[in-house]
């Protein structure tokens, strides 16, 4: 069973139906994510765009159905997950990631738990090899792996692109010893790096997940998704101080609004990274569009 298939099994009926009857019409690779309401649209999103109407109709789901399509996708395990969920999200054991909002119990400012489920975001992950092929050179030239911080907003793939990478180095014809720090278990899917020497940090923040790779699992490379906080700035350069090159995601849509958030100019000023990597990618395609500042062509 496929994804798709997964999330259609798990609605309630009538919702099942509508969205089914769009599902069919279009390429399965660009649908991203599905978004559950109670008591309001539900949505899909295709090729960029929010998809809220099926057969010229709204779709709602009550509050009640929304709780079951939460537990039959937990597959009724639901305390499994409640960890997780205090942070807003849901990772199964498939790669299958959702957000989730409600109303949050909390005590002295932390969040105890959550209740009355309210939206669901399913994001859909995809498995896109090559994506990485257009920078590859500049990360790995020859025996050397250089550092670099891709940036982009959100939703145009950057965690699809760093997966690639990290099979590509840890997989490819010569294999680097890579260490991806996981925090949200969304870079890792089941079989895609069984013939990598890839080792997953899964669930670790990242600044203790890149520590601890650092330290103890001597690797060629770290991989990590969206920086920059300040405990994950440290870590980081400490791991620089090593000599470990970091290649990293981060939220932004250009190089001057990357720098205005300080734990990422602490790092920039440090030198982590030789390569800025912006992202886009044009409506209605796969390809993804690179631009590349290279810190050492320009202090030279």
């Amino acid at each position: 069973m496929n994804y798709l298939e997964k999330i259609l099994a798990c609605l309630p009926e009538r919702t099942k139906r509508a969205i089914a009857s769009f599902l069919l019409r279009v390429p399965e690779n660009k649908i991203t994510e599905v978004r559950l309401r109670a008591n309001a649209p539900c949505s899909v999103t295709y090729d960029g765009k929010n998809v809220y109407l099926f057969g010229g109709d709204q779709v709602t789901i009550a509050e009640e159905e929304l709780r079951g399509t939460v537990a039959r996708l937990c597959e009724e395990s639901l305390h499994t997950y409640g960890e997780s969920m205090k942070n807003g999200y849901i990772m199964l054991n498939d790669g299958m990631r959702i957000g989730v909002c409600g109303r949050a119990v909390c005590e002295g400012g932390k969040i105890l738990g959550l209740r009355d489920v309210t939206s669901l975001s399913i994001r859909i992950p995809h498995i896109f090899k090559g994506v990485s092929d257009d920078v590859m050179p500049l990360i790995c030239g020859g025996e050397r792996i250089e550092s670099a911080l891709f940036y982009s907003p959100p939703g145009v793939g950057k965690t699809t692109v760093i997966r690639d990478v990290a099979m590509r180095l840890g997989g490819g014809a010569k294999k680097f010893r890579v260490c991806v720090v996981d925090t949200r278990s969304e870079i890792y899917i089941k079989g895609f790096f069984s013939n990598s020497l890839c080792d997953f940090l899964d669930g670790y923040p990242k600044g203790t997940g890149i520590e601890i790779a650092t330290r103890t699992f001597s690797p060629q490379v770290v991989i990590c998704d969206e920086i920059g906080d300040a405990s994950e700035a440290q870590a980081i350069l400490s791991a620089q101080n090593s000599g470990v090159p970091l290649i990293a995601t981060a939220h932004g849509a250009d190089i001057s609004s990357l720098m205005l958030r300080p734990n990422i100019k602490i790092l920039h000023d440090a030198g982590v990274f030789r390569y800025y990597i912006g992202m886009k990618r044009e409506s209605g395609s796969e390809k993804y569009i690179f631009t590349v500042t290279d810190t050492k062509r320009r202090l030279e």
